[in-house]
């Protein structure tokens, strides 16, 4: 029995470390920004976008961070710039294909999303490992995906009525991949 106790302790210090250690998480992504409706960039286009969230205590320049959405290539884009994330903060980032910072401060990737081919996003840190890792699911226009308030590996669909002026949360898958 003391066996089964020490190999399940040393695998939730394992599980922790590797999650402390992520720092940054993808929070929230979209795949169907595409009205006027939504929320423009910099450019006042409907980019799609993913949202990522900081939950330590410190604030996490992203310069050197990676994103991508291919498996076979994790390293894809290449974050420039010195742009932080503050403790607890958030930072969105356009899934745009400009492959640009806009403003100084509003991130675009080189690619673009897309929800039917069941495309990944990808987390990297700045010395290439994946860090958190993602499968698109489908959603409706003008809705998103995103981890549920507490930060618990959950996939919630979140969405704004832009008619009646209220948000919903629906949980629909739990866990990423």
């Amino acid at each position: 029995m003391k066996f089964f106790i020490k190999i399940f302790l040393l695998l939730v210090v394992i599980l922790s470390s590797q999650t402390l250690s992520s720092q940054i998480l993808i929070n929230e992504y979209s795949c169907a920004n595409a009205t006027s409706a939504g929320d423009p960039d910099f450019y006042g286009q409907m980019e799609d976008w993913v949202e990522l969230y900081n939950p330590t205590g410190s604030s996490v320049n992203l310069n050197g961070y990676y994103l991508s959405d291919k498996a076979s290539n994790p390293t894809k884009f290449q974050i420039p710039g010195s742009i932080t994330i503050p403790a607890g903060g958030y930072m969105m980032v356009y899934a745009s294909g400009r492959a640009t910072i806009a403003g100084g401060t509003e991130i675009h990737t080189n690619f673009k999303l897309t929800q039917t081919k069941f495309e990944k996003i990808i987390l990297s840190n700045p010395s290439g490992t994946v860090i958190d890792i993602l499968t698109i699911k489908t959603h409706q226009l003008l809705h998103s995906r995103g981890r549920t308030t507490s930060r618990i590996l959950q996939l919630n669909t979140i969405c704004f009525d832009y008619f009646s002026g209220c948000w919903c949360d629906h949980t629909l898958y739990h866990g990423w991949l």
